[in-house]
Formats: C-alpha cells, structure tokens, sequence
C-alpha cells in the first residue's frame, strides 16, 4: 500500500512508493503529490492520468453555489471528485438553500439549539402544504374552522376526521362527573326523563324547583244584580276567585291587579237579563288602569222585547301585552234603548292568565 507523509517546514506532501517494514528502514524512492493553490488551477481531469490525485491549497468559491474545498482531488478521467471529509458547506452556518430564480435570497438551517450528540429529524408529510410558525396562528390560520372548538369538545390529541365516526357525547369530558337517576316512561320504550337543573326524580316522583310557572286567576260573579244597560260604562263586581297566582293579584271589587309584564291572556263571559218590554242591547270590553280599552267592542248582546229575556255577551282569549302595576277590568255600557239589564247571579266569569 502505497504510503505519503507530509513535510511539516514546507507543507509538502510526498507520496512514497513503497511500504514501511517492520525492519526500521525508510523507503528512499518516492514523489510529491501535484499541488495547486486553488480547485480553478487543477487541469482538466482529463488532461491528466485517470486515478491521478493532486492537492488544492486552499478553499474557494462561495458557499453553497459553487464551493470547492481544500484538500485532495483524485481525476476519473472526465471530472475531479474530492476526497477527504464532509465538505465545510455543510456547516450550519454555511449550508444554504438559495430560489431558483434570483440566488440573493434563500435560507438557513439553525441548530445551535439541538443537544450535544444529538441529530434532530423533520418528517416531511405525503402532501403539500406550506410551513407556518406558532406566532402566525392568528394571523394566517382561518380560525372559523376553530371557532367552535373548545378543549372539552375532543380528547386531548390530534385526530383525523375518521376517529370522529364513532366519538360520542358520553367520551365528552364534560360528562365525566355526571351522574343523574334516569326513569322510563312506558315499560319498554326508550325515552326517558333526565334529571337535570331544577327537577329531581326519587322513585316515581319527580321534582321541579326554581322554575317559575304562568299563572292564572278567574273570577266568578255570583251576586248579580247589578244594571249594565248604562250610558257610563259599568264595571263588573266580582264575587268568588277560583285559581290565583304570582303575576296576578284580587283583592277585591271589580279590579285585577298585574304583578309582572309579560303577555296575557284574556276572556269572559257576561250574562244578563232584561227586565222590561223593549229591545236591549248591551256591548263590553276590557279596560286597563281605568281609561285605556285593551280589547275591541268584542261582542254585544241582543234582548228582544220580552220581559225576562236573556243575552250573553262572550270573547274568546285574546292576548294583550301588560305591565307590573296596570290592572284590567271588564265593562259594559247601553247601546240600545234605555231600561234596565240586570247581570245574572252565578252566570259569568272572566279569566286571565300570564302566557309568556
């Protein structure tokens, strides 16, 4: 095996023909390896022995494009292939990835941040895409598709579309802690009531708390007797209460009292009964805080003239908007010919009920 040795005043390199013996002895035929100060001085691989090898002193051209490291340089006979360690271009601070079409830009690959002994590996996805940084979420990522994306809404690792298919409410986390006493309806169906905010069930009962309901009041007029065939509109005594509740108030007389605003309900029904022999004909509505009518002349009774004759006027629910404070009557007014129209004891009522 040919040996070389290196001449350490002059530099010079000699390349020996022969082999170092166990005997002690040098070798004392051998020659120098060509040398040349840069790669750009080699001569042409070849112009020269395939398999010859020359030295290039020194380093040259620019890092990444064109860079041709010191070192030995051995021709195949049509190009020069460098021999020797990893050329220097692939330093970090030296490697470089250039644009194809304009080489002034380009980027750099930085690991002084990776630990001692250590080669650190990007895996590059089966798709295209384009690399974003954590500081570029707000700004580059479309968040609508994150928007309804909460850190309960899905375990706690990044998922495919097909690991959805079969995710159900119950591998929510929200419902880790959830315990309720369920009941079934009707033997062997499957619905079934949950207990849940404001409603318990213990065996077959079940429970409903903090839940304020609509209430209703009606109220009967019992009495009768009074005369409605006036100019002045009369209201209507009330006599008897049958349902009341938090948003409806009877303290007595003619009045119903609002507690709370909100959508109501109304309807009655007023019977009465002419005491002579002429034609009668009386029209009601309801009325709130004294002057405002609420409803329409909603209907008008006809007596013919018959002594003892009855008419009845009714008004399906209607529904009108009120307030805490206001209150509702119910009253009836002439709009025929003058006498008297006496209300029928134990022959109406009027119901109101809060809907909404």
């Amino acid at each position: 095996m040919a040996t070389f040795t290196v001449d350490l005043l002059r530099g010079d390199i000699y390349l020996f023909s022969g082999d170092f013996t166990g005997s002690g002895g040098t070798p004392t035929s051998g020659s120098t390896y060509p040398q040349v100060n840069v790669y750009g001085d080699l001569p042409s691989a070849g112009s020269v022995a395939t398999g010859q090898i020359y030295v290039v002193r020194n380093g040259s051209g620019d890092y990444v494009l064109n860079r041709k490291p010191s070192g030995f340089y051995i021709s195949t006979g049509s190009v020069w292939r460098f021999l020797g360690e990893t050329p220097d271009y692939f330093r970090s601070d030296n490697f470089q990835v250039y644009d194809a079409s304009d080489n002034t830009k380009g980027l750099e690959f930085v690991v002084s941040g990776v630990s001692t002994n250590v080669f650190r590996q990007l895996t590059v996805q089966d798709s295209d895409g384009t690399i974003a940084y954590l500081a570029d979420l707000d700004t580059k990522v479309n968040l609508s598709a994150f928007q309804d994306f909460t850190g309960t809404t899905a375990p706690a690792t990044y998922l495919t579309i097909a690991d959805f298919t079969s995710y159900t409410a119950d591998t929510e986390t929200r419902f880790t802690g959830y315990t309720a006493t369920t009941l079934s309806l009707i033997n062997a169906k499957q619905d079934q009531l949950v207990a849940g905010d404001n409603i318990s069930i213990v065996g077959n009962v079940i429970s409903v708390t903090g839940i304020t309901s609509n209430s209703a009041l009606q109220l009967y007029d019992n009495s009768g007797g009074t005369n409605v065939n006036t100019i002045t509109p009369t209201t209507i005594d009330w006599t008897t209460q049958a349902f009341s509740g938090t948003a409806l108030n009877y303290t007595g007389g003619s009045r119903i009292y609002i507690q709370s605003n909100g959508i109501y309900g109304i309807s009655y029904v007023l019977n009465v009964k002419a005491n002579s022999r002429s034609d009668k004909n009386i029209g009601t509505l309801i009325r709130k805080n004294g002057d405002t009518d609420i409803t329409p002349m909603s209907t008008t009774s006809f007596s013919s003239n018959y002594q003892n004759d009855n008419s009845t006027n009714t008004m399906p629910e209607s529904l009108v908007s009120l307030e805490g404070g206001d209150y509702i009557e119910l009253i009836a007014f002439r709009i025929g010919y003058a006498g008297t129209v006496n209300t029928v004891a134990g022959g109406s009522w009027i119901k109101a009920e809060k809907k909404l």
